[in-house]
């Protein structure tokens, strides 16, 4: 019996938010790969990392998607975001 693998393509960014915007620029630079809310904040110039996590989340539910946070060990307060699902 031959079983075809599974593919599930993540939603591009145009198709979710508009273009430039921040949660645009946030879900795209998630596609690359785990980011930290220090390098949003400070490399990014997003000021409310985790408001605009928060609305990416919701958007990426109806695709079985998530986006895991975990705080960064050894560090006061930055956290890790990458994309689940």
């Amino acid at each position: 019996m031959i079983q075809a693998a599974l593919s599930f393509d993540r939603p591009r960014p145009e198709n979710l938010f508009r273009q430039g915007s921040q949660n645009y620029r946030i879900y795209s630079r998630l596609l690359g790969g785990p980011v930290t809310n220090g390098e949003i904040i400070y490399g990014m110039r997003i000021a409310n990392s985790t408001g605009r996590v928060d609305e990416i989340r919701k958007k990426l539910r109806p695709y079985l998607m998530d986006i895991k946070a975990q705080p960064v060990p050894g560090t006061e307060g930055q956290w890790l975001y990458k994309l689940a699902g």
